[in-house]
Protein backbone atom coordinates (compact mmCIF):
# COMPACT_ATOMS: atom_id res chain seq x y z
CA UNK A 1 0.00 0.00 0.00
CA UNK A 2 1.56 3.41 -1.26
CA UNK A 3 1.54 5.94 1.15
CA UNK A 4 0.24 9.48 0.45
CA UNK A 5 1.45 11.54 3.75
CA UNK A 6 -1.95 13.20 3.95
CA UNK A 7 -3.73 12.93 7.36
CA UNK A 8 -7.25 13.91 7.34
CA UNK A 9 -9.15 14.07 11.06
CA UNK A 10 -12.67 12.29 11.04
CA UNK A 11 -15.55 15.17 12.12
CA UNK A 12 -18.26 14.62 14.23
CA UNK A 13 -20.77 12.91 12.47
CA UNK A 14 -17.93 10.68 11.03
CA UNK A 15 -16.84 12.04 8.19
CA UNK A 16 -13.26 12.17 6.28
CA UNK A 17 -12.41 14.05 3.13
CA UNK A 18 -10.99 12.08 0.96
CA UNK A 19 -8.06 14.72 -0.74
CA UNK A 20 -8.92 16.01 -4.39
CA UNK A 21 -5.60 14.66 -6.02
CA UNK A 22 -6.41 10.90 -4.40
CA UNK A 23 -9.77 11.78 -5.95
CA UNK A 24 -8.80 12.47 -9.28
CA UNK A 25 -5.88 9.65 -9.64
CA UNK A 26 -8.43 7.24 -9.14
CA UNK A 27 -11.13 8.41 -11.01
CA UNK A 28 -13.54 8.97 -8.16
CA UNK A 29 -15.85 11.76 -9.16
CA UNK A 30 -18.73 13.35 -6.56
CA UNK A 31 -22.21 10.99 -6.64
CA UNK A 32 -19.99 7.83 -7.17
CA UNK A 33 -20.30 4.96 -4.61
CA UNK A 34 -17.40 3.76 -2.43
CA UNK A 35 -17.31 0.37 -1.00
CA UNK A 36 -15.79 0.04 2.28
CA UNK A 37 -13.99 -3.15 3.42
CA UNK A 38 -11.78 -3.79 6.77
CA UNK A 39 -8.61 -5.44 6.57
CA UNK A 40 -6.81 -6.13 10.30
CA UNK A 41 -6.84 -1.97 11.06
CA UNK A 42 -7.02 -0.76 8.02
CA UNK A 43 -10.40 1.11 6.29
CA UNK A 44 -9.96 0.20 2.57
CA UNK A 45 -11.94 2.20 -0.11
CA UNK A 46 -12.87 1.04 -3.79
CA UNK A 47 -14.85 2.24 -6.44
CA UNK A 48 -18.41 0.09 -6.48
CA UNK A 49 -19.74 -0.75 -9.54
CA UNK A 50 -23.46 -2.31 -9.72
CA UNK A 51 -22.43 -3.30 -13.24
CA UNK A 52 -19.82 -6.00 -12.65
CA UNK A 53 -22.36 -7.37 -9.82
CA UNK A 54 -23.99 -8.23 -13.45
CA UNK A 55 -20.65 -9.54 -15.54
CA UNK A 56 -22.11 -12.67 -15.80
CA UNK A 57 -25.59 -11.49 -17.04
CA UNK A 58 -23.52 -9.19 -19.22
CA UNK A 59 -21.03 -11.99 -20.47
CA UNK A 60 -23.84 -14.42 -21.30
CA UNK A 61 -25.40 -11.74 -24.00
CA UNK A 62 -21.77 -10.80 -24.96
CA UNK A 63 -21.95 -14.25 -26.01
CA UNK A 64 -25.37 -14.68 -27.15
CA UNK A 65 -24.72 -11.79 -30.00
CA UNK A 66 -21.53 -13.34 -31.10
CA UNK A 67 -23.38 -16.14 -31.63
CA UNK A 68 -26.37 -15.09 -33.55
CA UNK A 69 -24.96 -11.88 -34.92
CA UNK A 70 -22.10 -12.20 -37.50
CA UNK A 71 -21.41 -8.37 -37.90
CA UNK A 72 -22.03 -6.78 -34.53
CA UNK A 73 -19.70 -6.76 -31.52
CA UNK A 74 -21.22 -5.66 -28.18
CA UNK A 75 -19.24 -3.89 -25.82
CA UNK A 76 -21.18 -3.34 -21.69
CA UNK A 77 -18.80 -1.43 -19.90
CA UNK A 78 -19.46 0.20 -15.90
CA UNK A 79 -18.61 3.57 -15.58
CA UNK A 80 -14.45 3.68 -16.30
CA UNK A 81 -14.31 0.20 -18.20
CA UNK A 82 -15.55 -2.66 -20.18
CA UNK A 83 -17.03 -5.56 -17.98
CA UNK A 84 -17.87 -7.29 -21.18
CA UNK A 85 -17.18 -7.56 -24.69
CA UNK A 86 -19.26 -9.81 -27.63
CA UNK A 87 -15.71 -10.27 -29.63
CA UNK A 88 -12.28 -9.48 -27.86
CA UNK A 89 -11.37 -10.41 -24.34
CA UNK A 90 -8.39 -8.22 -24.04
CA UNK A 91 -11.07 -5.30 -24.11
CA UNK A 92 -12.27 -6.37 -20.56
CA UNK A 93 -10.92 -4.40 -17.75
CA UNK A 94 -9.81 -1.50 -20.51
CA UNK A 95 -10.52 1.90 -19.39
CA UNK A 96 -12.60 4.05 -21.14
CA UNK A 97 -11.56 7.13 -23.24
CA UNK A 98 -12.42 10.99 -22.06
CA UNK A 99 -14.82 10.76 -24.72
CA UNK A 100 -16.78 7.28 -23.42
CA UNK A 101 -16.73 8.67 -19.55
CA UNK A 102 -18.57 12.24 -21.00
CA UNK A 103 -21.27 9.95 -22.63
CA UNK A 104 -22.03 8.47 -19.24
CA UNK A 105 -22.30 11.40 -17.05
CA UNK A 106 -24.34 13.26 -19.53
CA UNK A 107 -26.43 10.53 -19.99
CA UNK A 108 -26.16 10.74 -23.96
CA UNK A 109 -26.68 8.51 -26.63
CA UNK A 110 -23.80 8.64 -29.97
CA UNK A 111 -24.01 7.16 -33.10
CA UNK A 112 -20.52 7.59 -34.94
CA UNK A 113 -21.80 9.36 -38.60
CA UNK A 114 -18.64 8.37 -40.49
CA UNK A 115 -15.83 5.64 -39.71
CA UNK A 116 -13.93 6.65 -36.52
CA UNK A 117 -11.15 5.09 -34.49
CA UNK A 118 -11.59 5.01 -30.72
CA UNK A 119 -9.33 3.33 -28.10
CA UNK A 120 -10.28 1.52 -25.23
CA UNK A 121 -7.11 1.39 -22.91
CA UNK A 122 -4.18 0.48 -24.93
CA UNK A 123 -6.81 -1.46 -27.29
CA UNK A 124 -7.95 1.22 -30.47
CA UNK A 125 -11.07 0.02 -32.87
CA UNK A 126 -12.10 1.66 -35.76
CA UNK A 127 -15.57 1.70 -37.40
CA UNK A 128 -18.91 2.74 -36.76
CA UNK A 129 -19.93 2.93 -32.89
CA UNK A 130 -23.49 3.38 -31.40
CA UNK A 131 -23.82 4.18 -28.00
CA UNK A 132 -26.49 3.36 -25.34
CA UNK A 133 -26.62 5.25 -21.70
CA UNK A 134 -27.50 2.50 -19.08
CA UNK A 135 -29.97 4.15 -17.13
CA UNK A 136 -31.38 2.62 -13.72
CA UNK A 137 -33.79 4.46 -11.32
CA UNK A 138 -31.43 7.76 -11.39
CA UNK A 139 -27.69 6.87 -11.91
CA UNK A 140 -26.30 5.93 -14.90
CA UNK A 141 -24.23 2.67 -14.54
CA UNK A 142 -22.17 2.47 -17.52
CA UNK A 143 -22.51 2.23 -20.98
CA UNK A 144 -23.66 -0.46 -24.04
CA UNK A 145 -21.19 -0.16 -26.98
CA UNK A 146 -22.38 -1.68 -30.54
CA UNK A 147 -19.34 -1.48 -32.77
CA UNK A 148 -19.55 -2.41 -36.46
CA UNK A 149 -17.69 -1.93 -39.74
CA UNK A 150 -21.23 -0.28 -41.23
CA UNK A 151 -23.40 2.14 -40.28
CA UNK A 152 -26.38 0.99 -38.13
CA UNK A 153 -29.54 0.41 -38.88
CA UNK A 154 -33.17 1.65 -37.32
CA UNK A 155 -33.59 -1.76 -35.92
CA UNK A 156 -30.19 -1.97 -34.36
CA UNK A 157 -30.50 1.01 -32.50
CA UNK A 158 -33.74 -0.53 -31.37
CA UNK A 159 -31.91 -3.72 -30.30
CA UNK A 160 -29.52 -1.27 -28.17
CA UNK A 161 -32.09 0.42 -26.38
CA UNK A 162 -33.82 -3.10 -25.82
CA UNK A 163 -30.72 -4.44 -24.46
CA UNK A 164 -30.18 -1.43 -21.96
CA UNK A 165 -33.43 -1.93 -20.76
CA UNK A 166 -33.36 -5.78 -19.97
CA UNK A 167 -30.22 -5.02 -18.32
CA UNK A 168 -31.98 -2.12 -16.22
CA UNK A 169 -34.64 -4.81 -15.56
CA UNK A 170 -32.15 -7.47 -14.44
CA UNK A 171 -30.92 -5.18 -12.18
CA UNK A 172 -33.59 -3.42 -10.79
CA UNK A 173 -35.64 -6.97 -9.82
CA UNK A 174 -32.22 -7.87 -7.78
Amino acid sequence: MKSTGVIRRIDELGRIVIPKEIRRHLGIREGESLEIFTEEDQIVLKKYSKMLEFADFSLKLCDYISNTMDDLNLIVTDRDKVVSTSFRDDLVQAELNSQFISFVQSREIYESTSFEKKCFGNVELSGYFYVQPIISSIDCLGLIIFYKQQAYSKEEKQFAKFLMQLIVNKIDIV
